[in-house]
């Protein structure tokens, strides 16, 4: 088995668009089969198989304001990131003996500066996809050394039916017109953005549910959490928008 690395803009070749056809990533989405320019594709072989696979998505430039290319290529659509920072804001008052900490959800830019790791998949018939999805983030992190922040999104919690609480509790109270999940894509995500207040959120008036979903892994996502964990990834301060899914940084 070896690593290879694709970084020619373009769609992937006919028998690996066929292969990704069934698979899903980190986040539970489809898999772009298609390279945007800057990105670059690390896919795990073995002889003409492929077996895993990771797209690795340039930090944002310090150009980007002026609609200039960075360094590593033309910006993508996705450049622009959004997550929510979890903090605490504090209410203290000695005259009321009050010492009340709150966990709040702040909208911002933070990681627009890291490389991002995403379409984190593995062929779903594969042995030991935890080891295969090992390997190319190991390619990637060995390539990357010394550049900076390397992020991974991650899918968050769902329940029985395989819905997101806190999108319930929290997203569609901003975008009624989809009550029952949310879009799908960086795009959408940052279109999504938009919507939500720019002041910081209090967690604690969310339901418990939703509230309980803040930093918690889907089952899309439990391959790519143990393998990012055994590369020395581990979870940050921020989540996802959409669904509360913890962020995994290097």
């Amino acid at each position: 088995m070896k690593v290879e690395r694709v970084d020619t803009p373009g769609l992937l070749p006919a028998d690996w668009r066929e292969a990704m056809a069934t698979w899903v990533n980190q986040l539970g989405e489809p898999l772009q089969r298609s390279l945007a320019p800057g990105h670059t594709l690390f896919v795990l072989m073995h002889e003409q198989r492929l077996l895993a696979c990771a797209r690795w998505v340039p930090p944002m430039s310090a150009t980007a304001t002026h609609g200039e290319s960075g360094p590593a290529g033309t910006m993508s659509g996705d450049a622009l990131r959004f997550h929510f920072h979890v903090g605490k804001l504090v209410h203290l008052s000695d005259e009321l003996r009050l010492f009340n900490p709150q966990q709040i959800l702040l909208l911002g830019n933070d990681l627009c500066d890291a490389g991002e790791i995403t379409d984190l998949a593995v062929d779903p018939h594969a042995q030991e996809g935890t080891l295969k999805l090992r390997q190319v983030l190991t390619s990637i992190v060995k390539s990357h050394d010394g550049e900076g922040r390397l992020v991974v999104d991650l899918q968050g919690h769902r329940d029985e039916q395989g819905l997101s609480p806190f999108w319930r509790g929290l997203g569609a109270r901003f975008l009624p017109e989809q009550p029952d999940a949310p879009g799908v894509g960086p795009q959408w995500r940052r279109d999504f953005a938009e919507l939500l207040p720019a002041l910081p959120l209090y967690a604690s008036l969310m339901d418990d549910a939703s509230r309980a979903c803040i930093g918690r892994v889907g089952p899309a996502a439990r391959l790519a959490r143990e393998a990012l964990q055994a590369a020395g990834f581990r979870p940050g301060a921020h989540v996802k928008i959409d669904d509360a899914g913890p962020i995994w940084q290097l």
